[in-house]
């Protein structure tokens, strides 16, 4: 992935400065104006960053972008009539051929990438797999590692912020981006599980009509503007219950209360 993310940031000249200010300026801002001292966010911020160490690399923005464009890759796969069998089912890929290829899927969808460099990447993320000499999607979706999952998360996150700022803007009454959620205040822990259950299988069926809308109306003309569209689900808790220890106990099968004979001293009288 470092390989891609090189030649990626060759191309654009990124330089890394400028997403971590602008990720907090658009939360500052969003914080100030519901009510939050910005002093007080100052001294909050340096406090927590004083109990962070120095990461080991620097943040390089390219990243972002590479593994938003690699799912890219595995959705054209599974969506287009030249890749798939009769069933719908992707067909297996040689890495390169006179016909139908990994390396013309790729250079179709990720157009003056590395292709040696993306198909290195799909293999660390076990999005494909080799079947002999070709290879095979794993599935729709990428299986991201926690570095990768924390780089598109940040997107996300970052994503979020953009929009939520836009739609609070005056600028915006007649130019809102989707922004709605629906919030239940009382709902029962034990039935997290089932409903994260539900929401994993609906999101996916959701993002996959997303995705496939998007990628019939993607531009097919060099010259035309072009930008970056996401559509994102998600769930939240408030408080976080999944994974801690309140969200195992409720989950837990209740223990059964069993009650021993009374003592006298225990009796009424």
């Amino acid at each position: 992935m470092r390989r891609a993310v090189s030649q990626l940031r060759k191309r654009s000249g990124g330089s890394g400065v400028g997403y971590s200010y602008e990720f907090l300026e658009r939360l500052a801002r969003i914080l100030v104006h519901t009510g939050h001292s910005p002093r007080k966010l100052a001294r909050e911020f340096r406090a927590i960053c004083g109990r962070l160490k120095e990461p080991r690399q620097a943040f390089d923005p390219a990243c972002l972008n590479f593994l938003a464009d690699l799912p890219h890759v595995v959705a054209r796969w599974h969506a287009d009539p030249q890749f798939v069998d009769s069933k719908g089912h992707p067909i297996a890929l040689p890495l390169r051929s006179r016909g139908l290829s990994l390396s013309v899927l790729i250079a179709r969808v990720l157009p003056g990438e590395d292709t040696k460099a993306v198909v290195e990447s799909l293999i660390r993320l076990r999005a494909i797999r080799r079947q002999g000499a070709c290879y095979l999607p794993t599935d729709r979706q990428l299986r991201l590692t926690e570095q990768s999952g924390r780089v598109h998360g940040l997107m996300a996150l970052l994503g979020i912020l953009r929009t939520v700022q836009h739609n609070l803007s005056p600028a915006s009454r007649s130019s809102t981006i989707l922004e709605r959620a629906a919030i239940n205040p009382h709902y029962p822990v034990r039935s997290l599980p089932a409903f994260h259950r539900w929401a994993k299988s609906f999101g996916g069926k959701v993002l996959w009509d997303a995705d496939g809308k998007m990628r019939r109306r993607e531009a097919r003309r060099p010259a035309e503007p072009t930008t970056r569209l996401g559509f994102a689900v998600f769930v939240f808790e408030d408080p976080l219950v999944t994974g801690t220890r309140r969200g195992r106990e409720a989950s837990s099968p209740r223990r059964r209360l069993v009650r021993g004979p009374r003592t006298r001293g225990a009796e009424r009288r």
